[in-house]
């Protein structure tokens, strides 16, 4: 029953963004930053009113998952100048799916170099359930947050009055991967194996669904398991034969271990909308200064983490304390989440574009 609900809400989405969604109001181009969502940069158009109308092209010199959640808490930022006007600055806060993690070094560095400040900002980062973020995202008892493009959907198929203003991986990160020696190489390859994802919702189970739905097969043709967010255990012990997480950290972890893999990709398969910056329609409508302000910053900070992952990773142990006293091994781990991060956030379009492309075709 749950399963065909989500089903029929996701559709719900999908049929609003093609006609009933009443698109918001939205901010004018602000004159250093380019339109990056295609032909319809202007506003959100019917088939689109969830995507970002004039998502920052790459900063000017002078204005620049895995999926799994995390209990609520909130981390304080390090000591940021105050802004350049001096007045005092405005504290927002960026509401995280996750727990800290090096696949957020934009925010942090732009944090401790203060690409913030310097926009008037004070960033608080917290870090919640994805569900959690897109609804106080929508109450306004937070300004910013970061969500994936379903969950986006979703919510406007609810009446929740949120956007995506800009897009950080341009591909979509759900990929399902298994041992080598099980020799599953395709989709196809996927009939009568079980397959382990954290739940019947989230990036996970729409990115299971669309791969189904490009190789014309039903969820029956597998054997889907909920094992929550314990894929990599799941799999080294052999609970489930194929497991699913983000391309740039489960099958990090487990390459890592020795552990040799096969990997299909999603985004290979069905394009979706990816993941993002999220803000409310009110926001967006009352205070476009300060979301163009924040995109700058966050864009910046994504160019400098490119430049010099090293400089950046050293950076974000300021911000992830667990990291900072880990043993060699762990912390090597995730400078390679960090390397196999970047290649997400890079493609075609922000080559010409900039970072933070949101293709208007996806949504």
């Amino acid at each position: 029953m749950f399963r065909r609900l989500m089903l029929a809400v996701l559709l719900a989405g999908l049929l609003a963004a093609c006609g009933s969604a009443t698109p918001a109001a939205q901010p004018t181009a602000a004159p250093d930053l380019a339109p990056t969502a295609g032909p319809a940069a202007a506003a959100p158009t019917a088939a689109a009113p969830a995507a970002e109308p004039t998502a920052a092209a790459a900063p000017t010199a002078d204005a620049q998952a895995t999926d799994a959640p995390a209990g609520r808490a909130t981390a304080a930022p390090a000591e940021a100048p105050t802004a350049a006007s001096g007045q005092p600055l405005r504290e927002i806060v960026l509401a995280m799916p996750y727990i800290p993690n090096v696949q957020f070094a934009q925010y942090y560095l732009a944090d401790q170099k203060g690409y913030y400040a310097a926009e008037g900002l004070k960033i608080t980062f917290d870090y919640n359930f994805e569900t959690d973020v897109v609804q106080r995202i929508a109450q306004g008892t937070v300004q910013f947050g970061m969500a994936s493009g379903d969950s986006v959907l979703l919510a406007r198929a609810n009446g929740l009055p949120v956007q995506t203003v800009a897009t950080i991986n341009q591909k979509f990160p759900t990929v399902f991967y298994s041992k080598a020696d099980a020799n599953i190489k395709t989709a196809a390859d996927l009939k009568g194996k079980s397959v382990g994802i954290p739940g019947h919702f989230g990036a996970s189970y729409i990115g299971l669904l669309a791969l189904l739905y490009a190789n014309k097969m039903q969820e029956s043709d597998l054997n889907v398991q909920d094992i929550g967010f314990a894929q990599v255990p799941a799999l080294t012990e052999g609970k489930v034969q194929v497991a699913s997480g983000y391309g740039n950290n489960e099958p990090i972890q487990l390459e890592q271990q020795g552990v040799k893999l096969n990997v299909i990709s999603v985004a290979d398969a069905f394009p979706l909308a990816s993941d993002g910056i999220l803000t409310s329609e009110k926001m967006i409508a009352e205070q476009p200064e300060v979301v163009r302000g924040f995109v700058r910053a966050t864009l910046k900070g994504m160019q400098d983490v490119i430049a010099d992952p090293q400089a950046a990773f050293d950076t974000a142990l300021a911000y992830i304390p667990e990291l900072k006293t880990a043993d060699q091994a762990t912390q090597d781990l995730q400078r390679k989440v960090l390397a196999a991060t970047l290649p997400y956030w890079q493609s075609d379009a922000t080559t010409t574009s900039g970072l933070g492309f949101t293709d208007m075709k996806s949504w």
